[in-house]
C-alpha cells in the first residue's frame, strides 16, 4: 500500500510539472538578410545577461517564418522570470563583433525593448518579464 502511494505520487508530480511547461516565442522585428545568424538567448538571472552565453539557460537559432522574418521557439519552461537577448550575426562568427570601446557592431536587442546605456547593457531587471503561460514576444534589434 505504501509502494503504491508513492508510485501515484510520482506521477502526479511529472503530470502537474509537463501541465506548468511553458513555450515562450520570440518574434524578431526586423527582416534579415539570407546570410545573417539569429540566435536567442534565454536567462533565468542576470549573472552573465546579456552577452554570456555560457550563462544562458537556453539558446537556439531562429527559423525564418512568413515574410523574412525569424523567430526563436522556446519550449517547457518553468513558470518563472526571464530575460531573452538577440543578436543578428552578420559575419558567421558565432559572437557579437564590439568596437574598440566595446560598443555592439551588430543589431542586437533583448525582451522589453529595454534601451542600451551610455556606459552598457541594458540590465536583467530592465528585460525580464514573468512567464505564467504560453506567450509570444517581440523584439526589435538595434542597428
Amino acid at each position: 500500500m505504501k509502494k503504491t502511494g508513492i508510485v501515484i505520487a510520482g506521477f502526479l508530480a511529472i503530470f502537474q510539472s509537463q501541465l506548468q511547461a511553458i513555450d515562450l516565442d520570440v518574434e524578431v522585428q526586423r527582416r534579415i538578410s539570407n546570410s545573417s545568424i539569429i540566435s536567442c538567448a534565454i536567462f533565468e538571472s542576470a549573472d552573465g545577461f546579456p552577452s554570456d552565453s555560457s550563462k544562458r539557460l537556453l539558446g537556439v537559432i531562429a527559423v525564418i517564418e512568413k515574410e523574412n522574418k525569424p523567430i526563436c521557439k522556446f519550449k517547457g519552461l518553468a513558470l518563472k522570470k526571464y530575460a531573452v537577448a538577440v543578436l543578428e550575426d552578420l559575419n558567421g562568427n558565432g559572437g557579437m563583433d564590439k568596437t574598440m570601446i566595446g560598443m555592439p557592431k551588430e543589431p542586437w536587442g533583448v525582451s522589453n525593448n529595454a534601451p542600451m546605456h551610455t556606459f552598457g547593457p541594458p540590465t536583467f531587471e530592465e528585460a525580464s518579464f514573468q512567464l505564467t503561460t504560453n506567450k509570444t514576444i517581440q523584439i526589435k534589434l538595434n542597428p
